[in-house]
């Protein structure tokens, strides 16, 4: 056993190994600033807030134990967004799978957990870069300049090459 102070300054008999946890001032509440803590986490505005808790106190955002519970309430809600792990995700993920309503929401979903999981291989791509002289531009046929023009899709029919001189000559 080890001895700790509280926060009023007395010790207090500790087993080795536990810890005191935070109090709650969620707990505190009464059933009214509870439903506006909850409206407000979800997004409400004050106002809004009041009127889904039952309330017409206008002052409820500014009372300290309110307060005290939403900052304590979204703190842990930090602290369990930075908890999460891959196994969460996956979870969350066949959640969103079971609760698809449509072919494109299953296969977002479905998309999401191969990368998730890495079932996807890794995209290769192999670029060629060639500086072609005046030359031997001109000995390609027309079918290979439209492909080094981007323009594969449209046959050229006629096409002319003029060598520009440079400026330093």
């Amino acid at each position: 056993m080890s001895s700790k102070p509280d926060k009023g300054g007395m010790s207090t008999n500790v087993p080795k190994g536990v810890t005191l946890t935070e109090r709650n001032p969620y707990t505190e509440l009464t059933i009214i600033q509870k439903q506006y803590v909850e409206a407000r986490l979800q997004g409400l505005g004050k106002m809004a807030a009041m009127r889904a808790a039952g309330s017409t106190n206008t002052a409820l955002e500014n009372n300290p134990k309110v307060r005290a519970a939403i900052r304590y309430l979204v703190e842990q809600s930090m602290t369990n967004v930075e908890e999460l792990t891959k196994s969460d995700v996956l979870t969350g993920m066949m959640d969103a799978v079971g609760a698809a309503a449509t072919a494109s929401e299953l296969v977002m979903a479905w998309r999401e957990i191969g990368k998730l999981i890495g079932a996807y291989e890794p995209e290769r791509k192999i670029l060629e870069i060639r500086d072609y002289s005046a030359d031997e531009l001109k000995m390609l046929p027309d079918k290979d300049l439209a492909k080094l023009a981007g323009d594969e899709m449209r046959e050229v029919i006629d096409a002319e090459f003029h060598e520009l001189e440079s400026e330093e000559a």
